[in-house]
């Protein structure tokens, strides 16, 4: 049985176009447990409660925040 390390190592050689193959044939054998499930957040409170006017941020504050701390 290969190591992970040959396996990555033989990948790396093949041409690209075998590599759309290889991706194509882990995604028909990858457990359909691992796609991540869909999460409907409209329902949600944290979505649909209200808030007061003074607790609300707006959307130039949060950019500008946002801004200074990429600067």
């Amino acid at each position: 049985m290969s190591t992970l390390t040959e396996i990555e190592n033989a990948i790396e050689q093949l041409p690209p176009e075998q590599w759309v193959e290889i991706r194509r044939w882990l995604d028909s054998h990858a457990p359909k447990a691992a796609a991540s499930p869909h999460v409907d957040w409209t329902g949600s409170r944290s979505v649909t409660r209200q808030r007061p006017p003074e607790t609300r941020l707006d959307a130039a504050v949060v950019a500008g925040a946002l801004a200074a701390v990429r600067e």
